[in-house]
């Protein structure tokens, strides 16, 4: 019987097509990156504020907001609508996609624990969105954000928490219980907040040139999961797909459309057409 699924109705939810969904799994990256210009168009697109990347104390409040509600809602909706044109459905066609966002709960414990704390404290809160060819990006970016805060404000990330884990470990641990679609428990998961990180010369005495932080479990979850970093202000963001249930080509195909689309979508509001 497939509990996962029906538990969290991902069997209604649109996947992205399979590859081969009989081989075994590995984790695989892929990076979407913007320079500096784009990241800073794209940042001051959504909330027409200007934004010098400086990393303060005075400003450390405002960044994360600026970030929190246009580069993760965003990406999450570009990606929406990446799914939605690879599958060549019209326009008037629609979809229902499912996002997972993770919270880091540190802060909403007692006694609160600081971002230094070690160990997992992330719940998640999942959301569905119906998506059509035809809506616009910012638009669909504030249905997203409007779904996940009212969630958040009815503490639903607490409510599921030990049901979903549950389910979660018990999916893990018996993958052959579970069919190979109902594994896809969201078209994307992504992070309530970006890192935020800045170059600074010891990456340099210590030889490293380049390097991405994320995480993952084979077998059950989304079908990508996007670790969104602002680094030196721009926009580098790790994204891990389960391979070969999804090729290195689709996958390079999804990232270059998302990034197309936010690239597009920025000019669009500097010139007033969105």
């Amino acid at each position: 019987m497939d509990v996962l699924g029906y538990s969290l109705n991902s069997l209604r939810l649109a996947n992205l097509n399979f590859v081969d969904a009989e081989s075994t799994r590995c984790s695989q990256l892929v990076r979407l990156k913007m320079n500096p210009d784009e990241t800073h168009r794209l940042l001051q697109g959504r909330l027409g504020l200007s934004y010098d990347f400086v990393m303060s104390e005075d400003h450390v409040n405002e960044r994360l907001q600026i970030e929190r509600d246009s580069t993760v809602w965003s990406h999450s909706s570009c990606w929406f609508d990446a799914a939605h044109s690879s599958k060549g459905l019209t326009v008037d066609q629609r979809h229902k996609y499912g996002v997972v966002t993770l919270i880091d709960c540190r802060s909403l414990l007692d006694p609160v624990l600081n971002s230094h704390h070690l160990g997992f404290y992330h719940s998640g809160v999942m959301n569905t969105h119906d998506v059509s060819g035809g809506d616009k990006l910012w638009e669909l970016a504030k249905r997203c954000y409007l779904a996940f805060s009212n969630a958040k404000n009815n503490n639903k990330h607490f409510i599921d928490m030990s049901d979903l884990n549950f389910l979660m470990c018990k999916a893990i641990d018996n993958p052959g219980l579970t069919p190979s679609s109902a594994l896809r428990t969201a078209c994307i998961s992504v992070f309530e907040d970006p890192v935020i990180d800045d170059s600074n010369e010891t990456y340099g005495e210590l030889g490293v040139e380049d390097y991405v932080g994320c995480a993952s479990v084979h077998g059950v979850g989304p079908s990508i999961a996007v670790f969104d970093t602002i680094r030196d202000g721009s926009l580098d963001s790790a994204c891990v797909y389960p391979s070969p249930l999804h090729s290195r080509d689709q996958m390079q195909k999804f990232i270059d459309d998302m990034k197309r689309i936010l690239v597009d979508s920025c000019v669009n509001m500097e010139e007033g057409e969105n």
